[in-house]
C-alpha cells in the first residue's frame, strides 16, 4: 500500500488544483461555498487523496479557506481585503507601467494592441471582455520585465480575476471598459509615462466598488450542493 501511494503521478494533485482553481476564478463556484472533498473527486472522477492536496495548496494561495471542524471554503474577500488589494494592485501595476514604458514603449504598445485585438467585436457574453481585462492588465505586469513585480502580483492576479468574473450586469460596461484601455494605448504609444500613470490609476479606482458589490453578496451552501458541473473532470 505504501509503494503504490509513493508512486501515485504528483501532477493528478496538480490537475485536481487547476481545476477547482478554474471553477473559483470563473465564478462556477461561488464566494464562501463549502466545497466537499467527495463530491468534488466525484465530479472529476479521481480519489479524495490529490483533492485534498490540492484544496491545501489553494489555501496557501489564498482561494481556499480551511476551518478546522468546519469545513473547506471557497474563499469569501471582506470588504477590507477587496479595498488592500485593489490598493496594492494599484502600486504594482502603476510601477509596471511606469518600467514597461521605460524600457521599451513601442513594444509595450505593440503588445497591449494585441491584447485589445483579441475580443471579438458584437460579442454578447462577458467573459471575453473579462478575458481580455485580464489580458490588458496581466501584459503591464509581463513588459516590466521585473521578477519581483510580477511575482508581487501573482499575490492577488487570480483574485482579482475572481472578483472581475463575478460582477454584475449592471457593472458590466464593455464600451467603458474598452474607452478606458484604448486611452492608456494612446498615451502609451505618445510615451506620455505621467499621464498614462494617471489614467490607469483612475480606470483600477473605477473598480473598486464593483468589486465590492460582486463580492459582498451572502452564500448559503452545503458541501454536498456543489453547483452541477462546477468542476470539469479530466
Amino acid at each position: 500500500m505504501n509503494a503504490r501511494k509513493t508512486t501515485r503521478p504528483e501532477s493528478l494533485t496538480s490537475l485536481a488544483k487547476e481545476r477547482i482553481r478554474e471553477a473559483i476564478v470563473s465564478g462556477a463556484l461561488p464566494f464562501g461555498w463549502q466545497l466537499s472533498e467527495n463530491v468534488l473527486a466525484a465530479q472529476l472522477g479521481i480519489s479524495k487523496t490529490p483533492v485534498r492536496e490540492g484544496l491545501l495548496q489553494l489555501k496557501f494561495e489564498g482561494l481556499v479557506d480551511i476551518r478546522p471542524q468546519a469545513g473547506t471554503y471557497v474563499f469569501q474577500p471582506t470588504a477590507d481585503q477587496i479595498r488592500d488589494m485593489c490598493q496594492f494592485r494599484e502600486v504594482i501595476e502603476l510601477s509596471a507601467l511606469e518600467l514597461a514604458m521605460r524600457n521599451d514603449a513601442a513594444f509595450l504598445a505593440q503588445q497591449l494592441t494585441l491584447a485589445l485585438r483579441a475580443l471579438p467585436k458584437h460579442e454578447h457574453s462577458v467573459a471575453p471582455l473579462h478575458a481580455q481585462d485580464a489580458t490588458f492588465h496581466e501584459t503591464l505586469i509581463e513588459c516590466c520585465e521585473s521578477d519581483c513585480l510580477q511575482q508581487a502580483y501573482l499575490l492577488i492576479g487570480d483574485k482579482i480575476k475572481a472578483l472581475r468574473a463575478r460582477l454584475s450586469t449592471e457593472d458590466e460596461r464593455v464600451d467603458a471598459c474598452m474607452a478606458k484601455h484604448s486611452a492608456i494605448l494612446s498615451l502609451v504609444r505618445e510615451g506620455d509615462i505621467a499621464n498614462a500613470r494617471i489614467e490607469l490609476r483612475l480606470h483600477i479606482r473605477s473598480t473598486e466598488n464593483a468589486y465590492l458589490r460582486a463580492a459582498l453578496v451572502p452564500v448559503v451552501s452545503k458541501a454536498d450542493d456543489c453547483p452541477a458541473s462546477a468542476v470539469n473532470a479530466f
